[in-house]
């Protein structure tokens, strides 16, 4: 090898060994956890904005949203707060810590989502304000108390804001075919009762009995609409404007357990007036509501698909295929 080749070799490996050293001895970016407490420690979950609050707590009988409402809390947006919000990491340094950029990033006590975190005794482990700033790819947070602003790597606002849409759960009931034997539905043209066995269903009325082919659709949805009995709209004030109509449903069911419980299902259709309605269209919308057990609140806004699978003839429960 001639000794200019050899030159510019040695010069080479030199230029790569001192890339791989100032490489190796690069500082790194240190990462710390945001939120003190883990999903072991937390026992109750207070999310707030000005206009809104969310009250989530740990039961005897599991998780529940414990304010405004009382009700089943929605496990897969629960599992998303401790899987991707409490675990979240930040960079130790502060993305700002001047107290005049809190607006800025939203984490200013009127643009900000206040997160509050307790444990089993009721000490408060966490206390931070969640904002989603001026850049929508980033969220960021500061802890009450403190001017450092510190910037996530991933939206977390949609996880924590306190929607009762988000946070209740859309199940109502959790009946399943194995639990009912029999099921009475009355509606304004015709009432019939479904006695149901572990291989068929039998439908009676005022005129006919008869076993419902395996096959037969309207049995299936009205199997599959008790199993599956769920809804994200529900009407919790002024309820009682609706009593009166209740008296006179459109429709009402009652399932009869093996138990020997009930569960009652009352619906009644009613007409709201829409606003700008545009020329030559519909001036009114439709809108069935649910009435569970007798008790008027709250009220379950149902489709008029669901509404529709129960009030069918007869004819619709004879055939093997419709």
């Amino acid at each position: 090898m001639k000794k200019s080749h050899l030159t510019i070799l040695i010069i080479l490996l030199i230029l790569i060994a001192v890339y791989f050293i100032a490489r190796k001895n690069r500082p790194v970016e240190k990462e710390i956890r945001f939120f003190a407490a883990d999903s072991a420690d937390v026992y109750r979950m207070e999310f707030y904005t000005p206009k809104d609050t969310i009250i989530v707590s740990r039961t005897d009988k599991g998780w529940r949203l414990t304010y405004p409402v009382d009700w089943d809390v929605n496990e897969e947006h629960l599992g998303f707060f401790f899987s991707q919000v409490l675990p979240i990491k930040t960079s130790s340094t502060p993305m700002s810590e001047d107290t005049k950029m809190f607006s800025r990033y939203k984490v200013d006590e009127a643009s900000a989502i206040q997160v509050k975190l307790f444990n089993k005794n009721n000490k408060k482990t966490d206390h931070a304000y969640i904002g989603n700033g001026t850049n929508t790819a980033y969220d960021y947070g500061r802890k009450n108390g403190e001017w450092k602003t510190y910037q996530f790597k991933r939206n977390i606002t949609s996880l924590v804001k306190p929607d009762i849409f988000l946070w209740r759960s859309p199940n109502i009931t959790n009946l399943k075919r194995d639990q009912m034997s029999r099921i009475d539905v009355r509606y304004l043209k015709n009432s019939y009762v479904l006695t149901v066995s572990p291989d068929s269903i039998i439908y009676t009325d005022s005129r006919e009995t008869f076993t419902i082919p395996m096959y037969n659709r309207a049995q299936h949805k009205v199997i599959n609409a008790l199993e599956n009995l769920r809804t994200w709209q529900y009407i919790d004030k002024g309820t009682d404007k609706y009593a009166a109509s209740f008296q006179n449903p459109d429709c009402r069911i009652v399932v009869h357990l093996k138990d020997g419980k009930t569960k009652t299902f009352t619906l009644i259709r009613k007409e709201e007036p829409i606003p700008d309605a545009y020329e030559g269209g519909p001036d009114k919308s439709v809108e069935v509501l649910m009435m569970v057990d007798d008790k008027i609140t709250p009220l379950y806004q149902m489709t008029g698909d669901f509404i529709n699978r129960f009030t069918r003839a007869s004819g619709h429960f004879k055939v093997e295929f419709d």
